[in-house]
């Protein structure tokens, strides 16, 4: 339950409807936006790192929606974000469209791929529905080797126009990928409050009490992963006008388990915990690449263990975080939120 500061009241419809209802959260997000558009500024060379990030925490928020908020456990994420990459590569490429129309078609090839992967789910769930989807992530990457770039499945993209603008730049990408973050994480956030938001909700509390106070499953599941797909497939796009240059290397398993890793350490039931988590994987990925070659050069005995090193801190990170917080670093942010509010008193 959310701690109000005294005065800070509802008083109309409106304002219980309000997405940010107290003068903390509107402060808060407003400050979050400024730095976001003065990040160029202060992170220099380093704006990549947070490019990534918004990448990735756009696809990250897709597959919230399907297993923080529905239930349905995907492990094939990576492959809706590789349709959406290779789609956006070709209906930029051999069809010339631009790129603001490839980017949300993208997205609608990845849900309808999305839509296609949810009908077993009506039939089986848990750890079998985790295998199909896994049998989905392995079949995707087999169709792009053998079907593109004359059996490497690579392939190059131009940079990104709109209109006479060409997108070249580091900082340019940035704020057109800030635009489409902002908007798609305010989408999602929307969507949870909405009728359909609680009916996906009631899926995964218990389906069959939901089927019988009139939820439509195969609706709502269907939708759940073609959402989950959209949001894979506009990263994917991103991803590929922001690289320029892709390979099957980009979608792999490990790529599905970190969008896992992500949304579990973020937090699974939040909004915020997508976000959070991309920027906690993606950062600590990124300082290992920059620490460890450091690291080999001082000490060469330890070039033994720096090629696994990745994994065993994200395994020990991950065990951690789990023990101490089940509930992800969006958890552990309403708690030090709690804590401030009722300093110095503990209760």
């Amino acid at each position: 339950m959310a701690v109000r500061p005294a005065g800070d009241f509802k008083t109309s419809y409106r304002q219980d409807m309000a997405l940010l209802d107290t003068a903390f959260y509107r402060w808060g997000f407003g400050l979050l936006v400024a730095a976001l558009i003065l990040a160029p500024f202060w992170l220099g060379h380093f704006i990549f790192l947070l490019t990534t990030i918004g990448i990735f925490a756009i696809g990250a928020t897709g597959l919230s929606l399907l297993t923080g908020f529905t239930g349905q456990i995907s492990l094939g994420h990576a492959a809706f974000m590789a349709i959406g990459a290779y789609g956006s590569a070709v209906l930029t490429g051999n069809y010339g469209l631009p790129f603001l129309a490839a980017l949300p078609l993208s997205g609608v090839l990845a849900f309808a791929c999305g839509a296609i992967v949810a009908l077993p789910s009506l039939r089986i769930k848990g750890l079998y529905l985790a295998i199909a989807t896994l049998a989905f992530q392995f079949l995707t990457e087999y169709t792009i080797i053998h079907a593109v770039g004359q059996g490497l499945g690579a392939i190059s993209l131009r940079a990104p126009r709109i209109g006479p603008w060409v997108l070249r730049g580091e900082i340019q990408f940035y704020y057109l990928l800030l635009a489409v973050w902002l908007v798609s994480g305010v989408f999602a956030a929307n969507l949870i409050r909405s009728r359909v938001g609680l009916a996906l909700m009631a899926v995964r509390d218990r389906d069959y009490a939901a089927q019988v106070m009139g939820i439509n499953l195969l609706a709502s599941k269907t939708l759940a992963f073609g959402m989950s797909a959209f949001y894979a497939g506009l990263a994917g796009s991103l991803w590929a006008h922001y690289n320029r240059l892709i390979s099957p290397e980009h979608f792999t398993i490990v790529t599905s388990i970190d969008y896992v890793a992500m949304i579990v350490m973020g937090g699974l039931t939040s909004i915020w915990g997508p976000h959070l988590g991309a920027a906690l994987v993606i950062s600590l990925s990124q300082g290992l690449k920059i620490i460890t070659p450091a690291v080999v050069t001082i000490l060469p005995s330890f070039a033994k263990v720096a090629t696994p090193l990745r994994e065993i801190v994200f395994g020990g990170i991950l065990i951690l975080l789990l023990i101490w917080e089940p509930g992800g670093l969006a958890a552990l942010a309403r708690k030090l939120k709690r804590l401030l509010d009722l300093w110095p008193f503990s209760y």
